[in-house]
């Protein structure tokens, strides 16, 4: 099959990556004129809405899909009136709007944080408990700490954020962050990678970790995730992201309509990975899905590449495997990442300590 993929970052790059016997042609749609994942697929260099681009697509493709979700969901919605487009427009337009989002958790009866819908500082000051802690975040656009304002007890409010659309959201106590990635086939079938712990620094993912120490909520996330996926008639992966609280229970975070930086750990710590599940997914060409897990964490690189010696000292000292993104360095941007894989959870927290101590 021809796939198109909206979007030409490291998960596009990962994804034709993972197709190790070149199974499907790709092309990437990005306006950037050197992305990623140009490196391995065509790359049409295009706004995601371009007329021209969309009506090649159509014409020489045999499916869509993305690797972030902030496409066009118009030009989405027009593409799938000639080919399949997964995920489907629907479900991109409530992942890209966090009210909606959150009322279709609330709708599904899934727990979810306290929020309110900010359009002025008005709504601002008649919601808020001045008692608490809140954070505002713009309904669209807010990922990696981005478009977010933190507001502590009794804080003077000044921000620019609500010149858009935004929600406020009471911070929740938590004791951990997980992330179930989900798996759904065109032909609805349903699998379910187990539970990984997350830690983020700044809004940003800093690393993840199978196993986590929360296996016993595995049952009660993909009761949530099976729900999901058949409301919002899903095909490929989607991670939802949770709080776990103080009485052990799953809080719904958000959503990635997509692959997902939390299982990027699954390229060497699974028999099969994030990338390849999806893919063959949205191909129809799921198979046999019985994973055979590595204890494994996910280290992110932001902002700077690692010294080289550093970065020796690592692969000396641990089964260490680095991703690069070729890209340049910027501030709080991901330049790649680090796996490391472990025989057991024992073994695995003796390689994080030496991590640590490295790092």
């Amino acid at each position: 099959m021809k796939i198109a993929i909206f979007g030409a970052g490291q998960l596009a790059m990962m994804m034709i990556q993972a197709d190790r016997n070149t199974v499907h042609d790709y092309i990437v749609i990005d306006p950037s004129p050197e992305p990623p994942a140009s490196l391995y697929a065509d790359h049409i260099q295009s706004e995601y809405n371009n007329p021209s681009t969309l009506n090649n697509i159509c014409a020489n493709c045999d499916l869509v899909t993305i690797d972030f979700e902030n496409v066009d969901v118009s030009a989405m919605a027009e593409i799938e009136k000639h080919i399949p487009v997964h995920p489907n427009s629907g479900a991109l337009e409530i992942c890209q709007d966090r009210i909606k989002e959150k009322d279709l958790f609330k709708s599904l009866q899934i727990k979810t944080t306290i929020n309110f819908k900010i359009n002025s500082m008005d709504d601002i000051k008649n919601s808020i408990d001045l008692s608490k802690r809140y954070i505002l975040k713009s309904r669209r656009f807010g990922y990696d700490g981005k478009n977010q304002y933190s507001i502590e007890p009794d804080q003077k409010i000044e921000t620019d954020l609500i010149s858009s659309p935004c929600f406020l959201e009471e911070l929740v106590k938590f004791k951990a962050e997980v992330s179930l990635i989900c798996v759904k086939s065109i032909d609805g079938r349903t699998f379910y990678y187990p539970l990984i712990e997350n830690s983020h620094k700044d809004g940003i993912l800093d690393m993840s970790i199978y196993p986590s120490n929360y296996a016993h909520l595995q049952e009660s996330a993909e009761l949530i995730g099976n729900k999901l996926l058949r409301e919002m008639k899903y095909v490929g992966v989607l991670v939802i992201e949770f709080f776990i609280n103080e009485f052990d229970e799953l809080i719904a975070n958000e959503m990635a309509p997509r692959v997902h930086n939390s299982g990027h750990w699954t390229i060497e710590g699974a028999n099969i990975s994030q990338f390849e599940a999806h893919i063959a997914a949205i191909t129809g060409n799921i198979k046999d899905f019985k994973l055979k897990l590595r204890p494994s964490f996910m280290f992110n690189i932001l902002s700077n590449h690692l010294p080289d010696d550093r970065m020796n000292k690592l692969k000396s000292n641990l089964d260490i495997h680095f991703h690069d993104y070729h890209k340049e360095q910027r501030t709080n941007r991901k330049l790649g990442h680090l796996t490391c894989t472990a025989e057991d959870r024992e073994s695995l927290k003796k390689e994080l300590q030496k991590f640590r101590d490295i790092i």
